[in-house]
């Protein structure tokens, strides 16, 4: 008798379980994971779309009551825009400068945000609330689109590492499910053979 592997085919299923009812064990074990661990992506997937498309519905919001509270004026860079860093040390790209601009035949001076590198007189649109402030960034349809992106690749990207990290786990799990079997299956034939 040559121990290896079995010559039965091992026919599975539309569900991904071995239909041989005479597979290994560990085979069926294997399967089972394999059906839990897509439908989880598939899950995962639908996940990340769900809440993509919550960042994009609350940024339209957003931005839909940021138009309908605020006013466009333009103003008029009195500073040229430095390259600063940030409280983190990193570059900031949008550094606040002085701007002047007229709001209700009244001249208001305040600190905007402009990209760096923009020198002084520049004119800018900006958004001011109904005292004639400055609202904050001007929040367009790019904004509202790079926050449904965002929400939904750090979804997947969360997703694929818990993925990752439980196939990792299963592998293991079924290494050793399939060593037990081989050595139940040999302490089984050679205790037929010692007899």
């Amino acid at each position: 008798m040559v121990l290896g592997r079995s010559k039965a085919t091992v026919v599975y299923s539309v569900s991904g379980r071995p239909s041989n009812p005479f597979a290994r064990p560990v085979d069926r074990f294997a399967a089972t994971l394999r059906t839990v661990i897509v439908s989880v992506a598939g899950l995962l997937i639908v996940l990340a779309g769900v809440i993509g498309t919550w960042q994009w519905h609350g940024a339209s919001e957003r931005a839909a009551q940021q138009r309908a509270t605020t006013t466009l004026v333009e103003a008029v860079t009195s500073d040229a825009a430095p390259i600063a860093m940030s409280p983190r040390g990193s570059v900031r790209t949008t550094p606040m400068v002085k701007a002047t601009w007229t709001w209700q035949s009244e001249s208001r001076t305040d600190s905007i945000e402009v990209p760096s590198g923009t020198p002084a007189g520049t004119e800018k649109r900006i958004v001011v609330n109904a005292d004639g402030s400055w609202a904050g960034p001007r929040i367009t349809t790019s904004d509202v689109a790079s926050a449904a992106v965002a929400g939904v690749l750090v979804t997947l990207g969360a997703s694929a590492l818990l993925l990752g990290a439980v196939w990792a786990v299963c592998a293991r799990a079924v290494e050793r499910r399939r060593q037990q079997y081989w050595d139940e299956s040999l302490h089984r034939l050679f205790a037929t053979y010692s007899r």
